[in-house]
């Protein structure tokens, strides 16, 4: 999102995106709902909707609930006028997704590796969809760091190479790209999940933590009011580097043959340090290499070892795949529309 100081041109921008973002996030509103919503003038909502009526971005889907008098007509944004393409990538596999203007998954496609890996079969996937369908923007979550617009990954050695991704797709396809690492995306799918789940939250009040355990590692993606924690380096969340009890790091115990107990113990610490940082509402675990049986006991350690305000509902999520295209699908879709907002000084 730009932050500019107004002229008319900026202004107007400033009142489409306002007008786009709470039509994404309504659904459907009439014009007195999205005066309301964005601040903007009852009579500046109605130009710029009838504006974006005849570019076909907007389309009058019924009429509003009546308060006496007139029914007020709804509007609600095109899903099949612009579109946004995700590619969804973790250990060596790729989904790769066509997205409407409101996040919702259209179609997802496996990719298959290449000679090259995954570069051939992403390239094509996107160029197709740009072929068929008015591609706004792009997504591309990945397993590892993402920061600046680059890729980082460690070599054999430890060492940190970064890939610049984002620049070269910009350039190859014209549009805005958004990165996001695989975790921190699938902790976004699963809060909108939840979100769904229970319309009473809101979104911007999300606090939570998602933890994956993965074959080796663990990691986690947090969410504090409503925004993904990154840190400065972008490595917040890789929670298998922290030492535990026996002065080992938390990713050697739980590659090691435990017992049940002891595993029981190291994901429960781990949980712990999360409360004690983050204070989440809810904990979602899984991934490949979680044991299921253990949440029962982990939650009831939480219980008895934190007081009552930090204690987290703890939740299962038994398809990572699932709450990563979510994310990336909704991330993808935030794109779409070039955001403008006036900042007042």
């Amino acid at each position: 999102m730009e932050n500019s100081h107004a002229s008319p041109g900026l202004l107007k921008q400033a009142n489409s995106s306002a007008l786009h973002r709470a039509l994404r996030e309504k659904g459907a509103a009439t014009r007195a709902q999205l005066a309301a919503a964005t601040g903007v003038s009852v009579t500046t909502v109605r130009a710029l909707l009838e504006e974006m009526l005849r570019d076909g971005e907007v389309e009058r889907t019924g009429l509003g609930a009546s308060s006496g008098g007139r029914r007020a007509a709804q509007y609600s944004l095109r899903r099949d006028k612009y579109y946004g393409a995700a590619v969804c990538i973790t250990d060596g596999q790729a989904h790769g997704l066509l997205v409407d203007v409101h996040g919702e998954i259209v179609r997802a496609v496996p990719l298959k590796a290449g000679a090259d890996g995954l570069r051939t079969p992403v390239l094509a996937f996107l160029d197709g969809l740009f072929a068929q369908r008015d591609i706004r923007s792009i997504g591309l979550g990945l397993p590892g760091v993402v920061r600046e617009g680059c890729f980082w990954h460690a070599d054999k050695e430890g060492g940190l190479h970064s890939v610049a991704v984002e620049p070269a797709l910009s350039r190859r396809y014209g549009v805005p790209v958004v990165l996001e690492n695989d975790v921190n995306a699938a902790a976004i799918g699963f809060a909108r999940c939840y979100e769904t789940e229970f319309p009473g939250e809101d979104p911007a009040e999300t606090n939570m933590a998602y933890l994956h355990f993965d074959r080796g590692c663990v990691s986690a993606g947090f969410v504090a009011g409503g925004r993904v924690i990154r840190g400065c380096g972008h490595f917040a969340g890789e929670l298998g580097l922290v030492p535990t009890a026996d002065g080992r790091l938390l990713d050697e115990c739980l590659n090691d043959p435990q017992d049940g107990r002891e595993y029981t113990a190291r994901v429960l610490e781990a949980a712990v340090w999360v409360c004690g940082i983050l204070n989440p509402r809810y904990i979602a675990l899984g991934g490949p290499a979680l044991r299921r049986e253990c949440i029962g006991p982990v939650n009831d350690g939480l219980s008895a070892l934190l007081p009552g305000p930090m204690c987290p509902e703890l939740l299962y999520t038994a398809d990572i795949w699932g709450d990563y295209q979510i994310g990336m699908a909704w991330l993808t879709a935030e794109k779409i529309f070039h955001m403008v907002q006036i900042i007042k000084k």
